[in-house]
């Protein structure tokens, strides 16, 4: 009688335990269909400005044309640049990709801040989930966009114009998807937190200014870090610009590999979680902060 008491609790325990995993499992795929349909709402708000996409295209175009030729004629007039590593297929090939991978991270950086201006911001803060991971599916939806529309076109189009190899070794486009990945989640928590400054301040401006000066110059997007003197490779080192555009691009022309891409990719990994931590902090202490008058 007690055994069977026992084995009775012990399958109503596990019964119940099965139901919560069940319940568990639905709530997780309740969420993730949100998350989903944010990403896909963001995607068809991109559909309705199809005249940037032929904008979007073609200064793409413009831009990887002129970077090409300024590089060419660059190696061609100075011998010194080839003692940085890079040939002249090198540089035209990272030309492109830095590019084409630039784009490919392209990612809304004003919507939060005019919503923390409005006070819009506190009806996102009320809805049942994280703002953070809300905001970050709706950047998905709009790099599908951006994918659809003008990466896939533009690396066609220069596949045709120019000599350029496309890697074959399954590692390395592992490596850099990788790499691609957590460079996007930089650019998306550096956008984060520089938007997480309108809690602070009214005019943001500058800040944005000083953001996109510092990403410019060392991203790596224009000039490799390789070209940059070496009094300055201390400072760049300690800024997260690099590891957004120069590690994917240089590791998918194979300009960095082997010890030194892992030893990097750390590096890059221990950015995104320090970077999550302050993103985290800014948004606790920011919403804290937040007033929303009206009437």
């Amino acid at each position: 009688m007690i055994e069977a008491k026992i084995n009775g609790k012990a399958a109503n325990t596990n019964r119940f335990d099965s139901v919560t995993n069940e319940e568990r499992l639905h709530g997780f795929r309740n969420i993730l269909a949100l998350y989903i349909n944010f990403a896909g709402k963001s995607f068809q708000q991109q559909l309705a400005y199809k005249f940037e996409y032929f904008i979007g295209v073609f200064n793409g175009l413009l831009f990887i044309f002129i970077f090409t030729s300024l590089w060419q004629a660059i190696f061609e007039s100075s011998p010194v640049a080839g003692t940085t590593g890079f040939t002249l297929q090198k540089i035209t090939a990272y030309a492109i990709f830095a590019m084409i991978i630039r784009i490919s991270m392209t990612q809304d950086d004003v919507s939060t801040i005019a919503k923390i201006r409005s006070g819009a911001i506190s009806m996102d803060m009320i809805k049942p989930m994280n703002y953070f991971t809300m905001l970050l599916a709706e950047c998905l939806g709009q790099t599908l966009f951006h994918w659809a529309t003008r990466v896939f076109p533009i690396f066609m189009v220069c596949l045709l114009a120019f000599e350029i190899s496309i890697p074959s070794s399954p590692w390395l486009w592992t490596m850099f998807s990788v790499v691609w990945l957590l460079g996007y989640m930089l650019q998306f928590m550096l956008n984060f937190i520089f938007a997480m400054i309108a809690f602070w301040t009214v005019e943001t401006f500058s800040f944005k200014l000083m953001k996109y000066g510092l990403f410019t110059i060392f991203s790596g997007g224009i000039i490799p870090i390789d070209f940059f003197p070496e009094w300055l490779m201390p400072f760049i080192n300690i800024l997260p610009f690099q590891y957004i555009l120069y590690l994917p691009t240089s590791i998918i022309i194979g300009h960095i590999s082997g010890d030194m891409a892992i030893n990097m990719i750390a590096i890059q990994f221990c950015w995104v979680i320090g970077m999550g931590f302050m993103c985290w902090k800014m948004w606790t202490s920011g919403s804290r902060k937040l007033v929303v008058q009206g009437g």
